[in-house]
């Protein structure tokens, strides 16, 4: 009997034991208020971003490519960092970085067709510039699925700044010297066209006759003033500048194009002539 009072006590405290062996591992395992307040914040933060996302339309990498195949009415917002998008980009796009685009809606035509673009390294930063656009009373809001990013990968045609290191952006670029593009002046007539790449002030202080200045940062925007059809020879003063413009011209699809490999410094030494 003594016996079967004891195991009965043993199965008791043992039971006990348990008990509370759960009720401490339940206790640690429950999240503290501070612990729970993060948990309440990421979810409000996680829902901002699924509701400002749903103010904007996605639209995949093939969608787009479309869209600008066909000319559509859209404009395109890059709001990456002004470098990243000097290094490289999608042609016609708009850089307007994340910070400064809630100031820079004002110049912005509400009843336009825009499209988002970031890196596609996150949505966060999407679904804020969606939101910016959406409170600043734009309607007609989408934005790129992927970012960037999707867009390169998708063999999207991007324009780029042109890295002399790079074997791709090399292979783009043709090149002649000075004394070629004199021989060629002298016979090519209308079917050739200069382009100084060089500031305003560079080129009023004299310039390979018959070129027209386009400075290297606006050649995107006023390819419009960039003949089709005809060989083009850019030139800096000492080769870069006419390297990154080709690079750029190419890009823009004017493959019809050589950089003057030695620049104006060369030409002007060898006294070749020079109009003001």
């Amino acid at each position: 009997m003594r016996q079967k009072n004891n195991n009965l006590i043993a199965l008791g405290i043992g039971f006990l034991l348990i008990m509370l062996i759960a009720l401490a591992t339940f206790w640690r395992s429950r999240p503290s208020s501070q612990d729970q307040s993060g948990y309440d914040q990421l979810a409000k933060e996680q829902q901002a971003v699924s509701n400002n996302l749903n103010k904007a339309t996605k639209l995949s990498p093939d969608d787009l490519m479309a869209k600008t195949r066909s000319r559509a009415d859209i404009i395109m917002i890059d709001i990456r960092d002004s470098a990243s998008f000097s290094q490289e980009h999608i042609l016609n796009s708009k850089n307007i970085p994340l910070p400064k685009l809630k100031d820079g809606l004002a110049a912005l035509d509400k009843s336009k067709t825009y499209v988002i673009i970031d890196s596609g390294q996150a949505l966060e930063s999407t679904a804020l510039a969606a939101g910016i656009m959406s409170d600043g009373g734009f309607k007609n809001i989408y934005y790129l699925d992927g970012g960037f990013s999707a867009w390169k990968n998708s063999y999207g045609p991007t324009i780029s700044a042109g890295d002399p290191n790079s074997f791709t952006d090399q292979s783009k670029v043709n090149y002649v010297n000075s004394d070629q593009i004199k021989n060629m002046l002298a016979s090519a007539g209308t079917d050739l066209a200069v382009i100084d790449v060089r500031n305003s002030k560079d080129y009023a202080a004299g310039h390979i006759p018959s070129a027209i200045n386009i400075f290297l940062d606006d050649l995107e925007k006023r390819r419009g003033d960039i003949p089709l059809g005809k060989k083009i020879i850019v030139y800096d003063n000492d080769g870069l500048g006419a390297f990154k413009a080709a690079v750029r011209l190419f890009d823009m699809g004017y493959y019809n194009t050589f950089a003057m490999s030695d620049g104006f410094n060369s030409w002007k030494q060898k006294n070749y002539q020079i109009a003001r």
